[in-house]
This record gives C-alpha cells, structure tokens and sequence, in this order.
C-alpha cells in the first residue's frame, strides 16, 4: 500500500482521483483549506490536511513520508469570464508560484514520483497529423503557465516526474461542457477554430483513471484524451443532435490557442500503463448530460 498526498484535492478531477486511488488501495491524503473540502475528502475516505499551497515549509510537513505527490491545482475562470485575461491570474500563480514550491517541497519530503497536471493545448497547430508529446510545443496566451508548471516538475523535483497533458474536460460537472449545452439549445456552436480542426477531450472519469495510471508509468510526458479526438464539426453535430436541432450556426473563432488543430495521440500512455478511455467525450457525452 502506497501513500499518496493530493493537492488540488477537491477540485473536478481531484476528488474523482482520490476515489480512484483509494479503490486502488492506496492510502490518500488530500490537501485543502476549507471544512467544505475537508467534509468531502473524509466523506470519501480520504485524510484531509490543511496546508499553504505557496508555502515550501508547510507543503513539506504535510508531504512527509508520502510515496507520491500529485499537483492538480488549477483554478479556471467561469464561461463568461475566460476572454478577460485578469480572471486567469489566480491559475496562473498556481501554476508557476505554486507549481514550484510543490515540487522542491516533494523533493525535500523524500517523495519519490512527482505527477503534475498539464494542458493538452499546448501544441502548434498539427492539422490533420497525429501529435505525440515529441510533436512542437509553443504555447500562447493561458496555456504558457501549463509549460511553466511542466518545467518546474521535471527541474525543480529531484525524482521520477510524470506530466499529464489533459484534453478538454468532459462531464456533468465541466463548465464547458454546460455551456455548450446551453449555447446548442439556442442553436450556436460553441467551438473554438474552424469545423475541421481537432478537438482533445475527456470525459472527467477517464481523467481521475490516467491519474491513477500515473503511478505506474515510467518518468515522462504524456497525453490524456479520447484516443480518437474529434473534429469540431464532428462535436457540433453530436450536439445538435442531443438538443434536437437541425445544425449549429457557427460563431466568429477567437484568437486562441484552443482555435488550433491538435489531433492529439495517446499512444503512449496506453502502451505504457494500459490505460484507454472508456469514453469517446467528444461526441458521445452530449445526450446523456442532455437527458
């Protein structure tokens, strides 16, 4: 039986790995500063410590004698305010400030695997080609702290590092995927870029279950989304389809780099762990949210 400390424990992903790990076996303890999210992690089984995500010092007290270390912290802006760059500051210092005082704090605790969160957005545009975690990396606006939290796992963390490159979240409880229901039932399109440009998503199960796969991976990077990812046009008509209308009209692509076409391969966490998503988000999510 491994222990494993979680920060980011409550949040969309977080709490779905925590059960995930604890089905597993292993014991859990999950990083937090609210009694909502302390009545959570012990509603699940979990041990629940209070800790300054910032502060090297008080992360390493609560990292002490733990296996492993999983950084899950993200703090994404609501639908409506994702466009003002401001809202993305809070996200932006977990990734870089926070990122970094995990990662020399797990090294100190004698941690022996650092996992760290990522964005799968990161990639140039690749078209029609596959994109392995070899392919070009240029970031761009909310994405470039991703690659600052990445940087920061593998130098700052003396020991085996795995980086997860998540696709788009897919689930009940995604802000996207809401929004976009919403936006459907009034016959738009909410995608990013042109109709043929390919999307990674994830359904938030197969997520928390990549997190779990993490622990036996060999050190590296890897992509987690739908093994086949969709194009948009491919999103807008599974989401037409589930709201009951003909087609979506399709709106002015912003300047971003979620705009571009990344047809993300995960070839190699599945070669390497076993893991494989249950789920195709893209497309097959939309009617049983809907419903």
């Amino acid at each position: 039986m491994n222990e494993f400390v979680i920060t980011g424990s409550t949040g969309v992903i977080g709490r779905r790995a925590v059960r995930e790990l604890l089905a597993a076996g292993h014991r859990v303890t999950g990083v937090t500063r609210s009694a909502r999210g302390r009545d959570l992690l012990e509603g699940l089984g979990a041990r629940a410590v209070e800790a300054d995500v910032f502060d090297e010092a008080s992360l390493r007290c609560v990292f002490d004698g733990a296996d492993a270390v999983v950084n899950l912290l993200t703090h994404i802006p609501s639908i409506d305010r994702m466009a003002d760059r401001s809202a993305w500051e809070e996200n932006d210092r977990l990734r870089t400030d926070a990122s970094a005082a995990i990662a020399r704090a797990a090294g100190a605790a004698g941690a022996q695997r650092l996992v760290q969160e990522s964005i799968a957005f990161v990639y140039a545009d690749g078209g029609d080609a596959w994109l392995d975690e070899d392919a070009p990396v240029i970031g761009g606006g909310v994405t470039t702290t991703a690659l600052t939290a990445e940087r920061n796992a593998r130098e700052l963390f003396h020991g085996d590092t795995v980086v997860l490159r998540f696709a788009l979240f897919m689930g009940p409880d995604s802000g996207f995927t809401r929004a976009a229901l919403e936006t459907a039932r009034a016959g738009d399109s909410a995608a990013v870029g042109p109709p043929g440009a390919y999307r990674p998503m994830l359904w938030l199960e197969d997520a928390a279950a990549a997190v779990a796969a993490a622990m036996r991976a060999p050190a590296g990077t890897y992509n987690v989304a739908d093994a086949d990812p969709p194009t948009n046009a491919e999103v807008d008509a599974a989401l037409a389809a589930a709201v009951g209308v003909e087609a979506l009209r399709p709106t002015e692509p912003p300047d971003s780099p979620l705009a571009r076409s990344q047809r993300v391969s995960t070839r190699r966490l599945r070669e390497a762990t076993g893991w494989a998503p249950r789920m195709r988000a893209g497309t097959e999510i939309w009617g049983t949210i809907a419903a």
